[in-house]
């Protein structure tokens, strides 16, 4: 066979095999009316509503996940802040939020700060888990937990250890907005 045809079927080979590939996912906005927020997930999520212990009673909570399979999850859960007298809210970050992240934990945690989201003030905290054997593929695990607009908003982005997983758990954890200045 001449060398032009075998370039040609070469090339042809190589554009079928592309048009095959899953095509990039489309970042689309998810709005929880119960949380009050929206995030970005790369396509559409699984939602559910579960009562579980929260500080310091039964909550019902909101659960939005993202299984992304081989490559992690995102995930999103929100409850209502009850009132605890004389416990700052910062401490409510590590108390109910972050308890993984205390000492002997895998996490590294932030100090929580103060920061503004879509101009209204919020409270966040950051744990970030190394690369570990208990995670998918020896991954990564970023969480965030935010007091806004009175309550616990705890996003979590899990997956393998590689740039493509840091780049989405950024892009995730960055989009939390809430859906109006009169979030609950």
């Amino acid at each position: 066979m001449p060398a032009r045809s075998l370039a040609s079927l070469a090339l042809v080979s190589l554009l079928a095999s592309l048009a095959c590939e899953d095509p990039a996912p489309a970042w689309q906005p998810f709005e929880s009316r119960t949380a009050g927020i929206a995030v970005e997930f790369p396509g559409t999520p699984t939602v559910t509503v579960e009562q579980q212990i929260t500080l310091p009673t039964v909550t019902e909570v909101e659960r939005v996940v993202f299984d992304r399979k081989s490559r992690g999850m995102l995930q999103v859960s929100s409850y209502v802040l009850l009132p605890t007298g004389g416990i700052p809210v910062e401490s409510l970050l590590r108390i109910d939020c972050l308890v993984a992240f205390d000492a002997g934990s895998k996490f590294v945690a932030e100090t929580p700060r103060k920061l503004a989201i879509a101009g209204q003030e919020a409270i966040a905290v950051t744990g970030i888990a190394p690369p570990s054997p208990s995670l998918p593929n020896g991954g990564w695990e970023e969480d965030r937990c935010v007091i806004l607009g009175g309550r616990m908003i705890h996003l979590m982005a899990i997956g393998p250890n590689d740039a493509e997983t840091r780049r989405d758990g950024t892009r995730f954890l960055d989009s939390l907005r809430p859906l109006s200045s009169t979030a609950p």
